[in-house]
């Protein structure tokens, strides 16, 4: 039992992703999927609960570590921005991001300590109050070089992960709420990636049912990202693994595949083909899967504000509290 409640996280990521895997089978292995019956069946023939349950924890622990692991990084890549000009397009809203914003906040507000010998003292007053550094934290396009705002959020980060290791080492009990915020991040992180990995899959799959060459345009919505993205990532730091770069630019690949596999027999075709009609997703189940997506999203950035800070306000408390 207490090994599953380590992992439960993770295991609800993991049972959120069975959705779009089946979507899997279904679009690229449709002829596969009686071999996925028959193994239900087998299963459910065995008459053991217990082997079914822990076939279920393999498969959701699995998939639910590497998700996990991928929406980390793909709710905190800075490598999708263009420049032009004296600007900078950017994601305005990434962990790093959000993270520099709440520090900002709470050094305006004069709750973070400045102790001399406290680590990265100096650096700390460079978010000074009246400095005009924080005013392009949290924002999509910046007047600065990307490489300014990069080191304004490294120097955030620092500073955050010194305070969290500091109060986490206070043990479970004083750190329980810091904790549910932190399942809570990766839970709702881990579905909003499902969710967008799922709309993918129904947008690809609806558009292939539409008589117009413009469903080939679909997938460029994923390849272009992807291929800004990953130029940066190669040219600023090639040692990290592309996680982001290398969904989008998979999902790219995935909706020409399905736009070519289900592609109308007739490209001129006006009245739609009955046996096509048979397979085509309806406009409702897309709305349900971006609201769902849009709304985890925003679950996701509350709830990393509200953990950071829990850390800074924990950390200033921890500072200020008399030494036993």
């Amino acid at each position: 039992m207490s090994a599953l409640s380590i992992g439960f996280d993770t295991i609800i990521v993991g049972a959120l992703a069975l959705p779009w895997v089946l979507l899997i089978l279904h679009l690229f292995f449709s002829e596969n999927e009686s071999s996925v019956q028959a193994l239900v069946d087998w299963v459910n023939k065995l008459s053991q609960p217990a082997v079914a349950g822990v076939l279920l924890f393999a498969v959701t622990y699995s998939l639910g570590s590497a998700v996990s692991r991928i929406a980390q990084d793909f709710f905190d890549d800075d490598d999708l921005h263009v420049g032009f000009g004296g600007y900078s397009i950017q994601v305005g809203v990434t962990e790093t991001s959000i993270r520099t914003d709440v520090y900002c906040q709470a050094l305006r507000r004069g709750v973070v300590t400045e102790k001399p010998s406290e680590p990265f003292a100096d650096e700390r007053k460079s978010f000074g109050v009246n400095d005009s550094k924080c005013e392009y934290t949290g924002r999509w396009i910046v007047a600065r070089s990307h490489d300014w705002v990069t080191g304004q959020q490294s120097l955030a980060t620092n500073l955050f992960r010194l305070q969290e290791a500091a109060v986490l080492l206070k043990g479970t009990d004083a750190t329980e709420r810091m904790r549910q915020f932190h399942d809570q991040i990766m839970v709702l992180r881990g579905a909003t990636f499902d969710g967008f990995i799922a709309f993918s899959l129904l947008l690809f799959w609806w558009s292939s049912g539409l008589h117009s060459r413009l469903r080939w345009a679909v997938p460029l919505l994923y390849l272009l990202p992807g291929a800004v993205a990953l130029w940066h990532h190669l040219r600023d730091r090639g040692g990290d693994p592309p996680y982001m770069e290398f969904t989008l630019l998979t999902l790219a690949a995935a909706g020409w595949y399905v736009l070519w596999q289900r592609k109308p027999k007739d490209e001129n075709a006006t009245d739609s083909n009955p046996a096509h009609a048979m397979i085509e997703v309806r406009i409702p189940y897309l709305v349900l899967a971006i609201f769902l997506t849009v709304a985890g999203f925003l679950g996701w950035w509350a709830t990393q504000v509200l953990y950071d800070q829990q850390v800074i306000y924990s950390y200033r408390a921890l500072s200020e509290s008399p030494s036993k």
